[in-house]
């Protein structure tokens, strides 16, 4: 394995390194320092009690009035939402019209796509924020194109607070010491801020921490998602952060940021039947963390893997063979797209047996019905997957290919990996991209050429060689049929099929670092040993008899 980081290219010296946000900004200001982007505060409000409160405390906060706007969203509250006397001046209600959709999900997309900031700033009706909380959050943003930030809060169980009070506490600055900060529950994402250097070290992989309660993104990452899905219940601010993640997003902690939560949060209070409605919606569309989608051999919104192979009227004769073994995986979550010059098939009259372009017509029969295939004639956004796998056509991968592929990369979260394989040279190796690192540095290229430059600055590349036992060249077989997947249909057979892998797994592992797997798969090797053998016999003496 070699590993490649560009160095020394003054186009990327400013891009954050991964979720290293620290080398880039300290997030100390200069003396001189003013604001000047734009903030959209969108605060989601449905028959919200502490509402009026929220809104006295954005109305006395210290940054550019003219550089805030504040969107409430009544999702059908009853009586409707009536802005008091202490409010900002820019503030709005939106008031989502019957029929036209319901749920926080829904409203706060609606907000944002009228929403006018460079910053989108969610915050929940039952918040209380400090003077300089918009300020700490934006700043971010005018240093790392990129920040998501993450701010702060304590957790109130009791309060007798009108908004003139709060109004007056917040211009004040005595807001902080309404409250004591001793003793409140203390927030899971502080956790993680502990053993990720506050998410420093964390590649981003922690955006679950980025949560509604008070979390900006910036206007340049959101545009990059595919906008926040309204048709979710609960759940939608780790959406977003997932999908801000593979937009480039770099998530930062901002303590500074501080806030009063008005009451116990609802995870908090009921956290199993939270988990419970959000986990189909989350395994659907985000595939990491990989523990959320607990079943296998299905088909999900949002695959691990897009793969991605390119054919032609010349190399058609490989592609069934190519597509096939991607499709029968041990690793199950991986999706195809097949580029061709698929409108070029018209099916003229014309002798199939003798037409040299017929191979592409059966190729696009072949997968016609399969769902886990897109014939495109161009290449497809694959975001917000977060791997895209490119496949050269003459390729054939043996089961288990690409998920010893997976293993080496989705740990160490390098950027781009490239996979060399027999008879194809450093030219056309296999192809495996991060999302986060491809969309950021797409921002800063113009020339698809330095695509890798960028990368390697920003998250690396390596260079792996792929084994002949895991990968093979397809034109080395004479008749492309033997390179096609049969699967036999009798029980020994599929049985000795099964345990052949499972003794391939049990190689890997004893190889591998997984101590700890490997001391309790050496306890049943031997059992797993005897049963093949017996397996073996008997299917010997089926064949005989």
């Amino acid at each position: 394995m070699t590993t490649t980081r560009a160095s020394g290219d003054p186009r990327f010296d400013g891009i954050v390194y991964k979720n290293r946000w620290r080398d880039t900004f300290d997030g100390t200001v200069p003396s001189d320092w003013e604001p000047t982007m734009s903030v959209s505060v969108i605060v989601p409000a449905f028959n919200s009690p502490t509402l009026d409160l929220t809104l006295a405390s954005l109305a006395a906060q210290d940054y550019p009035e003219d550089l805030v706007e504040v969107i409430v969203i009544d999702d059908g509250s009853e009586p409707p939402v009536v802005l008091g006397e202490h409010v900002h001046k820019n503030t709005r209600v939106m008031r989502i019209p019957e029929g036209d959709g319901w749920g926080r999900a829904n409203g706060t997309m609606k907000a944002i796509d009228e929403s006018t900031g460079d910053i989108i700033y969610w915050v929940d009706s039952d918040m209380v924020l400090f003077a300089d909380n918009i300020r700490q959050h934006a700043k971010w943003a005018h240093f790392i194109p990129e920040a998501a930030t993450i701010g702060d809060k304590g957790f109130i169980e009791e309060w007798d607070l009108t908004p003139e009070q709060v109004y007056n506490a917040v211009k004040d600055d005595s807001v902080r010491g309404l409250f004591s900060r001793e003793g409140l529950h203390r927030h899971w994402s502080l956790d993680i801020y502990d053993a990720t250097d506050d998410l420093n070290d964390s590649a981003g992989h922690n955006y679950s921490t980025h949560m509604g309660a008070t979390a900006t993104v910036t206007r340049l990452v959101y545009d990059r998602t595919n906008r926040t899905d309204g048709r979710l219940r609960a759940g939608e601010d780790t959406e977003i952060a997932y999908q801000s993640w593979q937009g480039g997003a770099v998530f930062i902690p901002v303590h500074d940021g501080y806030a009063w939560h008005l009451g116990r949060a609802t995870v908090t209070s009921h956290g199993a039947a939270v988990a419970h409605q959000n986990k189909p919606y989350f395994a659907n569309r985000m595939p990491i963390p990989r523990g959320r989608r607990t079943t296998s051999n299905r088909q999900w919104d949002v695959p691990f893997i897009r793969a991605v192979v390119h054919v032609d009227y010349e190399t058609a004769k490989y592609a069934r063979a190519c597509v096939d073994r991607l499709l029968t995986q041990t690793e199950p979550d991986i999706q195809v797209d097949l580029v061709g010059p698929w409108s070029e098939l018209t099916n003229p009259r014309r002798s199939v047996l003798k037409d040299p372009n017929n191979e592409l017509y059966l190729v696009q029969e072949w997968f016609r019905a399969e769902g886990r295939v897109r014939m495109v004639e161009e290449e497809q956004p694959w975001f917000p997957s977060p791997y895209r796998m490119d496949v050269p056509v003459t390729v054939g991968l043996e089961s288990r290919a690409v998920k010893t592929m997976m293993n080496r990369i989705h740990q160490p979260s390098i950027g781009r990996h490239y996979f060399s394989v027999d008879g194809h040279g450093v030219e056309a190796p296999i192809t495996v991209t991060f999302g986060p690192a491809a969309a950021r540095a797409a921002h800063y290229v113009d020339d698809p050429a330095d695509m890798d430059k960028a990368i390697a600055s920003i998250w690396d590349v390596h260079w792996w060689t792929l084994s002949s036992a895991r990968a093979f060249d397809l034109r080395d077989t004479p008749d492309t049929d033997e390179t096609r997947i049969h699967v036999k249909t009798d029980e020994e057979d599929v049985l000795l099929r099964k345990l052949a892998v499972k003794d391939e797994e049990i190689e890997d592992l004893r190889k591998g670092a997984f101590a700890g797997v490997r001391r309790t798969l050496r306890r049943d090797f031997a059992s797993v040993r005897k049963f093949s053998a017996r397996a073996a016999r008997a299917a010997k003496r089926r064949l005989k008899g």
